[in-house]
């Protein structure tokens, strides 16, 4: 499955653009927290609009600056509240992702946090396996505890450019593999090959 992904740094008229390129799935930023505030993407609430209305799979992502556990819970807040009032309740059938990309979340004391954080998600949303975390290859091994989640089973969003396979699944197939970001099609467009839930 061909799934792109985009936020508010895409011209209007994007997803048009993606769906001619053969977009299977879009996964929309849905929001970041900036200068401490859990803040909406400028476009979210139009693209997810263009999105429905093509009739397209979608998922969500995050930028998450969380640097202790209740700053987590504001963001898993601000995204349940979003998702309660722009997507009536309704998980989006692609996930929901945690992007940890972001310096304040490339910490030692990160993984628990995390962890407890899409555990609470996962009980609010019935037991959800949707909530999952998106990551460069390296983040998972410098920051995460593995056998925790292959324990877990939380669903894994790899990025791993210019490589000819996944070497997150390669070296570790008891992840849950869901995404594997492959290309970002000279520093142009984000796109992933999409394994499924």
């Amino acid at each position: 499955m061909k799934v792109f992904d985009i936020s508010d740094a895409q011209p209007d008229g994007r997803v048009q653009e993606l769906i001619v390129q053969g977009a299977e799935g879009i996964i929309l930023k849905l929001g970041e927290t900036l200068s401490g505030v859990p803040t909406m993407d400028d476009k979210f609430v139009q693209f997810v609009n263009e999105i429905v209305a093509a009739k397209l799979p979608y998922g969500i992502y995050y930028v998450s600056h969380a640097q202790d556990m209740a700053k987590f819970m504001e963001e898993a807040n601000f995204i349940n509240d979003k998702v309660a009032e722009l997507l009536n309740g309704q998980e989006p059938e692609l996930g929901t992702w945690w992007d940890m990309e972001v310096p304040a979340v490339k910490r030692s004391d990160i993984w628990t946090q995390l962890r407890d954080a899409i555990g609470t998600m996962q009980r609010w949303w019935n037991k959800s396996n949707k909530i999952g975390i998106y990551a460069q290859y390296s983040y998972y091994n410098d920051f995460i505890d593995l056998q925790e989640l292959a324990s877990y089973q939380i669903p894994v969003w790899t990025a791993q450019y210019k490589y000819p396979e996944n070497s997150l699944k390669a070296e570790h197939p008891e992840l849950h593999h869901v995404a594997w970001q492959f290309t970002t099609n000279d520093e142009n467009q984000d796109e992933n090959e999409w394994y499924g839930f």
